[in-house]
């Protein structure tokens, strides 16, 4: 059993409410890798990649969205994405909890290898994850989560650190497996940068590791773009795109 759709579940949630209780707006402020003066030839200064960017406040939403790969052989796998937080709370293990719910599938030229649905459970104010629930082709799993890093307010080109570890346990309380996840944040344009969430861990004795990467603009739009999944498929290293 491999669960994908949990890693990308507490992947996103993390970003989508890093600065809940904040009380900021918008995008916010950002500043490029170096200084755009020109130099004594006169010529017109190289262009510079963003180099930081203030962390949008919540909430965060990844619209639908489909994915492709292609491995060595020729073959295209498909990657469905769907993603919302519903409104309203709800009780998880005695407390008031908001959720993060997402469908993911997964298909090789056009036949489904997967289906999976996580839902993610926080408390607000400040950001807590609680834990998870989902599904992997209709075998049931739980998570706890046992340690949470918010994101700072700037995201610098360079950084890294932690996000949050879990564990993972079947419907009758047995632990199969753990999750860890860290960040790093990369250059992408003079306009926006990326912030990559790398997870690893153990289900049933399987190693897994994956990155997912999102795409942070300064052009005054606050919704990250989803912009690449690597992740293993039957054996197979693949990046979705």
């Amino acid at each position: 059993m491999r669960i994908f759709a949990a890693c990308l579940a507490i992947a996103l949630a993390p970003l989508m409410t890093a600065c809940s209780g904040g009380g900021g707006g918008g995008g916010g402020s950002s500043t490029g890798s170096s200084d755009n003066s020109s130099g004594s030839s006169g010529n017109p200064p190289p262009t510079q990649n963003l180099a930081s960017i203030s962390t949008p406040p919540q909430p965060w939403t990844i619209p639908a969205t489909t994915l492709t790969a292609q491995d060595s052989s020729g073959n295209t796998y498909s990657l469905s994405i769907s993603n919302k937080v519903p409104s309203g709370s709800v009780t998880y293990d005695g407390q008031t909890a908001y959720t993060v719910v997402l469908g993911l599938g997964v298909s090789e030229n056009g036949a489904v290898l997967s289906t999976q649905d996580a839902t993610l459970f926080y408390a607000i104010n400040p950001y807590t994850p609680l834990g998870f629930a989902g599904s992997v082709d209709g075998v049931a799993y739980n998570a706890a989560i046992t340690g949470f890093t918010p994101f700072p307010s700037t995201l610098k080109v360079g950084s890294s650190g932690p996000v949050l570890s879990a564990t993972y346990t079947d419907p009758s309380g047995t632990t199969i497996g753990s999750l860890s996840e860290t960040y790093t944040v990369t250059a992408d344009s003079p306009t926006a940068l990326f912030v990559n969430i790398d997870a690893s861990g153990t289900v049933n004795g399987s190693a897994f590791g994956e990155t997912i990467s999102y795409e942070l603009s300064d052009t005054g739009s606050t919704t990250p773009t989803l912009s690449s999944v690597q992740l293993n498929v039957n054996g197979t290293a693949l990046t979705f795109q």
